[in-house]
């Protein structure tokens, strides 16, 4: 997961198809899912029938059943073809109850293969014998940028793609059989925006999903907008707005996360951290705890409010249980899951807010008693060493440059964040107008042999890798998204952190380093 920003404000939050709320208010009380504790550092990805997938802090891919009271001991995730690694992967549900795996070898984003498994539950992905595998290599200056597709047939998945000779196509449709894309004729009318900026803010990272009927959903993660269309030909028809927002130049402090099936479009509202508190706009991450329901015609069915605060949230194959979840958080150190029976919702009469917050701090205050606190850095404190190596495996230090007179200057990236790719242009003018104040470096959270490979080509400061993709350096720093960045004074303190992308960040951090 990356935390980036678009630069866009929600200014107004509304369903544009109905304000109907045909079922009324509901308020659950979550059960805690016991997590194994060889699960205790992976971060949940998405859900196919009774598996939850997830992604380890060294990029691999794991795989345990979950119930409403357990999450199993998840195994690797069988190598594809027995030979190649999983690289970044985006994940699509069939219309049959299959799972897609789309993925790309974490060389530059261009898509690879593609594997298909019927019946996707847990056993199923794990058994390679029921894999359907197709090779994508002839698609040649095609990436991958979806954060996850959805069927429309045996054979085609609707997705976002890029294309390297043409980046005017928010859609389309990727026909594995034949190893061919299709590019579909729309592109967000946005005249604010010039092509490059547009396909940052609504191509890079959206999510599609569908609900078996030849209707999909365009969701962006990183600001409130999500609508509902359909696809005739290469032509798209957008049917309504859920939610929607005005660009501005100020990020978004509230954001979406979804889940669906063929009958519900399930809403989680994002805009606090992890005690209730309301974000700003400068806050790495933020949780809700209020999931809005739609039908697919973009009536409003059900506000359900649940009695804890997290990130993402995830539906069972049987549609009757909810599952809200974070794989780290600011407050704990240990992943935490509630399961929510939604079956009978009628069964959960509304309390008013108050009760509602009552209870939520009590469960918080619980979590952190039962987990601790964090030990992560924080502006003010003082900065924690730790070796790094150059492309040519010499040894270096964070603190290399300490009591030299200059501020130093990290940025955690990882190459196949498209924000982190976006700053690169920023850093560079930002480091050749005012490198005389500061030392500047890179911290990869990469694997090393992908960062060896220099996809994106070298920069002009220093850029380090740790052999082990920065996971201790990462928690220790609480960068736990990138681009992260921050500022040490000659002293070693830490005076400025930023997490992700914003041109203002860049303003900052020459007023610090010039003394201003």
């Amino acid at each position: 997961m990356r935390i980036t920003w678009l630069g866009l404000l929600m200014s107004v939050l509304f369903c544009a198809c109905s304000e109907q709320n045909a079922g009324g208010e509901f308020f659950l009380r979550g059960q805690e899912v016991k997590i194994a504790s060889a699960n205790e550092n992976l971060w949940p990805v998405f859900m196919s029938g009774d598996a939850m997938i997830a992604t380890a802090a060294d990029g691999g891919k794991r795989v345990g059943k979950i119930t409403k009271n357990e999450w199993q001991k998840a195994e690797d995730l069988p190598k594809n073809d027995g030979q190649e690694d999983w690289g970044f992967v985006h994940f699509a549900q069939g219309n049959n109850g299959e799972l897609i795996l789309l993925n790309n070898p974490m060389s530059g984003m261009v898509i690879n293969s593609l594997v298909k498994i019927p019946n996707a539950d847990n056993a199923a992905i794990l058994n390679q014998k029921k894999w359907e595998r197709y090779d994508l290599k002839q698609l040649q200056g095609v990436r991958d940028v979806a954060r996850g597709s959805a069927a429309i047939s045996d054979t085609t998945i609707l997705t976002a793609i890029s294309y390297a000779d043409d980046i005017k196509h928010l859609f389309s449709v990727l026909d594995f059989k034949n190893q061919k894309t299709i590019p579909l004729d729309y592109w967000p009318d946005d005249e604010a925006l010039n092509d490059t900026a547009r396909w940052y803010n609504y191509v890079a990272g959206c999510t599609i999903l569908g609900n078996e009927e030849g209707k999909f959903l365009y969701l962006n993660p990183y600001a409130n907008l999500a609508y509902i269309f359909s696809v005739d030909g290469t032509k798209v028809n957008k049917l309504c707005d859920l939610y929607s927002y005005i660009l501005t130049e100020t990020p978004p402090a509230e954001r979406l996360a979804c889940c669906t099936n063929s009958d519900r479009i399930y809403m989680l509202l994002r805009d606090s951290n992890i005690k209730g508190e309301k974000c700003n706009e400068n806050d790495g991450y933020v949780y809700g705890n209020t999931v809005e329901v739609f039908d697919w015609e973009g009536v409003k069915q059900q506000v359900i409010h649940l009695d804890n605060y997290y990130q993402q949230i995830m539906l069972s194959g049987d549609g009757n249980t909810l599952y809200l979840l974070t794989g780290h958080s600011d407050d704990i150190i240990k992943p935490a899951i509630y399961s929510y029976d939604i079956s009978n919702l009628e069964d959960n009469p509304m309390i008013d807010s108050i009760e509602i917050k009552k209870i939520c701090k009590a469960n918080i205050e619980k979590t952190i008693e039962k987990y601790g606190k964090k030990d992560f850095l924080k502006e003010g404190d003082m900065m924690v060493d730790f070796e790094l190596y150059d492309y040519n495996d010499k040894p270096h230090h964070l603190n290399d440059f300490l009591g030299k007179g200059k501020y130093t200057i990290l940025v955690f990236s990882d190459l196949y964040c498209g924000w982190c790719q976006k700053a690169k242009p920023y850093l560079e003018k930002f480091y050749k107008q005012n490198k005389g104040n500061f030392e500047m470096i890179t911290v990869s959270t990469d694997k090393l042999s992908e960062w060896k490979k220099k996809p994106f080509g070298e920069v002009s400061w220093h850029e380090w890798n740790d052999h082990n993709c920065a996971i201790d350096i990462q928690k220790k720093y609480d960068a736990q998204g990138t681009p992260t960045f921050f500022v040490i004074n000659s002293e070693g303190k830490i005076v400025k952190k930023h997490v992700g992308f914003a041109e203002q960040v860049f303003d900052e951090m020459k007023d610090i380093v010039s003394g201003k």
